[in-house]
């Protein structure tokens, strides 16, 4: 599947995404025993409808996830863009120990 995620349209990484039309994205755990995934793969930048309470509150809960969809609502210059993993590097320096 893809990996989705929304920002402001007119934003400068909006537009490098655009031009370049590829995109590498880490997810990274801060501290010990640190762990981290990278995908890298094409990218489509489209104006579109995007559901952030569906995600917010799959990533937060239901209550926390509520409140933060009412808070961040998407605006009108909201893009998604939707990156196709080609390739993906995770390292989990936990089961080294």
């Amino acid at each position: 599947d893809n990996v989705i995620f929304s920002m402001n349209g007119t934003s400068p990484k909006a537009d490098l995404l655009r031009k370049r039309r590829r995109a590498t994205l880490t997810a990274q755990r801060e501290e010990p025993p640190y762990q981290y995934v990278m995908v890298e793969g094409p990218v489509t930048v489209n104006y579109e409808n995007f559901d952030i309470a569906e995600l917010a509150i799959r990533y937060l809960g239901p209550e926390i996830g509520a409140w933060y969809a009412k808070k961040n609502p998407p605006s009108s210059d909201s893009v998604v863009v939707r990156l196709r993993p080609e390739q993906w590097l995770t390292v989990d320096y936990g089961k080294t120990l």
